[in-house]
């Protein structure tokens, strides 16, 4: 039975009442202290994250990069030994992480990854390397593709094939010349007992290792073991110094020193975007250039090397036509760390372009939406060598009044870029990228990253004008124009009226008639005249009308008075003496002394 006045809808709160947390009530001060550390350590954070700058994309993507169990293989490229990648494969390491931890990090010899059977290797490396101690194509030569991710799937194979058990999550590459920018901020460092620094460490590295020229387990252990204690060193001291590490880093995948793949669509696109994957993509309406060398000698001559290129676009013609001139220079002698220099140079264009000169000594390869160039390169120490390639482009692969460039840099090389870009001399540039000097424009720099540059051409609203009209002879006088004129109406002859202006003492004034006009070049009118007679300096005034150019100006004032000089007599006197001959001149010997 239950008490009188109860009710079951009274009585429930009281059994949920039993069932809540309760806890601990806070004093004022208590409640006041926890929101300031709460503050505190929300404002570190976002200080932290906005300090990171561009890293910000690494914390942004560091779930999508590490969840659940990651496997990243890291590749450090000697890039004084170039290869189309950056440079030769010195050292691998693995670096495992689960949930997003960090487990696992190890440093290894890139000679311990080799091949159970002969692989054989893209061209020209059996052409160039090949003798008594070739093994083939292996992983250390592996990042053979410019465009890198093309080099993923060997690279991984030659991996798997001393890991089967492991998957490759994305691969890290480290270029020679980060580690050296990052031991100068670092204020060098200690290995061995021994101070290195910036400009020592490259002569400290390659006398260890020998340059495992030797080929024996010494040499290889040794090599081993220098990176293992140098990558452990820097890795400590950077801890200390995040704000130095932070611009050696950012700086690093700017100048395509350190970039990534990732086995990831959507990661790979954002890696791309930023410019940070060493992948090859043609803009939309757009001329493309990449010049890459590659190192297939002995020992680190790329060190010593200067590259130029030279890259002329004519714009006026019906195609666009373009001569890019490749300059490689080897001065002084061979010392102990360089030898005469054998190499493989690619040239990489946009598919679509048609060679004009004859590279019969080149191959050429089509790869997706580019054409390949290669050429052997032989270049002993003093020595330079030039190559040059003419090729048009499509109409239709750029857009009308715009000329888009995309420069491609080679990661670990350097090479100075010059742009020139010819247009009508009558078209006005406008451009942000380059610098523009009437119908030129020029772009000059050492390239430290990859580049986009663009021009527009302005709508042409000047008015057409002669530069200069001259005799060819008594019936032709030619019109120079500064710009190219409408045939419609240049080849007009009654726009054109011819006047003798009688200023010579002759005293004869020519009636003068125009029979006939064309344009014989863009910029060229011809006209056929009669009733000029042979009078030296004698002045005629050209009266034009109607002309315009191609975009539909007019000369101003219209009609346009000119005027013309005859002076063809001095010419035609010097033409009309009789060169002797020897068929001429001996009956005349004969002649005069038979006489006698």
């Amino acid at each position: 039975m239950q008490p009188a006045g109860y009710s079951p809808y009274t009585a429930k709160p009281k059994i949920e009442s039993r069932l809540k947390l309760k806890l601990p009530k806070l004093s004022g001060g208590t409640k006041k202290w926890l929101t300031i550390i709460i503050g505190i350590l929300l404002g570190v954070f976002i200080v932290f994250y906005l300090l990171l700058g561009d890293l910000r994309f690494f914390a942004n993507n560091y779930l999508r990069l590490t969840w659940f169990n990651k496997n990243y293989v890291i590749l450090l490229q000697n890039n004084y030994e170039s290869r189309p990648g950056g440079g030769f494969i010195t050292a691998y390491g693995n670096l495992d992480i689960t949930l997003g931890i960090p487990r696992n990090f190890s440093f290894n010899n890139s000679y311990e990854i080799d091949t159970d059977t002969y692989v054989t290797p893209p061209y020209p490396h059996e052409d160039m390397l090949k003798n008594e101690w070739y093994e083939g194509y292996t992983f250390r030569d592996a990042n053979w593709s410019a465009n890198f991710p093309d080099s993923v799937p060997q690279l991984i194979e030659f991996y798997q094939n001393k890991f089967p058990n492991k998957d490759v999550d994305g691969i890290i590459v480290v270029n020679f010349t980060l580690i050296e920018d990052l031991v100068e901020r670092l204020g060098g460092i200690e290995v061995d007992g021994k101070v290195l620094t910036k400009d020592t460490l490259f002569s400290a590295i390659t006398n260890t290792v020998n340059d495992v020229d030797r080929h024996n387990e010494e040499a290889l252990n040794e090599r081993k073991d220098i990176l293992s204690d140098l990558s452990s060193i820097l890795i400590k001291k950077a801890k200390w110094h995040p704000f130095k590490s932070k611009a050696a880093i950012i700086k690093a995948l700017n100048n395509k020193d350190l970039y990534m793949w990732v086995d990831s669509i959507g990661m790979e696109k954002k890696l791309m975007k930023k410019g940070w994957a060493n992948a090859f993509e043609l803009p939309e309406a757009s001329d493309f250039l990449a010049v890459n060398i590659a190192n297939l000698g002995s020992k680190k001559a790329d060190r010593y090397l200067l590259k130029e290129v030279h890259h002329y676009v004519n714009i006026t013609k019906e195609l666009p036509e373009i001569t890019t001139e490749i300059v490689v220079r080897y001065p002084g002698f061979k010392n102990n760390f360089a030898d005469d220099y054998k190499g493989y140079l690619q040239l990489v264009i946009p598919a679509s372009a048609n060679i004009v000169n004859n590279i019969m000594e080149s191959t050429v390869t089509d790869i997706g939406d580019f054409k390949i160039i290669g050429e052997k390169l032989i270049l002993p120490a003093g020595g330079k060598t030039t190559l040059t390639y003419t090729y048009t482009l499509p109409r239709n692969l750029l857009n009308p009044n715009e000329y888009k460039l995309k420069l491609i840099k080679q990661s670990g090389d350097e090479k100075y870029i010059w742009v020139t870009v010819e247009t009508a001399p009558d078209r006005i540039i406008s451009s942000d990228t380059f610098e523009v000097k009437e119908n030129r424009a020029y772009f000059y720099e050492k390239l430290q990253n990859d580049k986009d540059l663009s021009l527009n051409l302005l709508e042409d609203t000047d008015s057409p004008y002669p530069i200069e009209q001259v005799f060819e002879n008594l019936k032709t006088i030619s019109i120079y124009w500064n710009e190219p004129i409408d045939e419609s109406v240049a080849n007009d002859a009654t726009n054109y009226k011819i006047t003798d202006l009688n200023v010579t003492d002759g005293g004869t004034t020519d009636e003068v008639e125009v029979i006939y006009a064309e344009v014989i070049d863009a910029s060229v009118s011809r006209l056929e005249v009669s009733g000029i007679t042979e009078q030296n300096l004698e002045r005629y005034q050209i009266e034009l009308k109607n002309i315009r150019d191609t975009s539909g100006n007019t000369i101003n004032p219209n009609p346009k008075e000119i005027t013309v000089i005859q002076r063809i007599s001095e010419k035609k006197a010097v033409e009309e003496v009789p060169i002797p001959t020897e068929a001429t001149s001996q009956p005349f010997v004969i002649e005069d002394v038979s006489e006698l």
